[in-house]
């Protein structure tokens, strides 16, 4: 529940969920045994004018693409 979650009570649907996650990692793997990190300094250079652009997608709707004709 730390990154993307929902909590839902009751009745509900959840058409087309979507959930978008951007993660930054300054120190990198330290791969070994034994290892000790100590008076280390982290920086992080993301210089985006837009973070994470997120862009949804448009689904036609019945109407628009044919689905929804009566037979009457």
């Amino acid at each position: 529940m730390t990154n993307n979650s929902g909590i839902f009570v009751g009745p509900n649907t959840q058409t087309h969920w979507e959930t978008q996650e951007k993660q930054n990692a300054a120190l990198g793997t330290v791969v070994g045994e034994g290892n000790i990190i100590s008076y280390n300094v982290n920086v992080i250079h993301d210089n985006d004018e837009i973070d994470m652009p997120i862009t949804k997608m448009v689904r036609p709707s019945k109407e628009e693409n044919g689905a929804d004709h009566s037979t009457g």
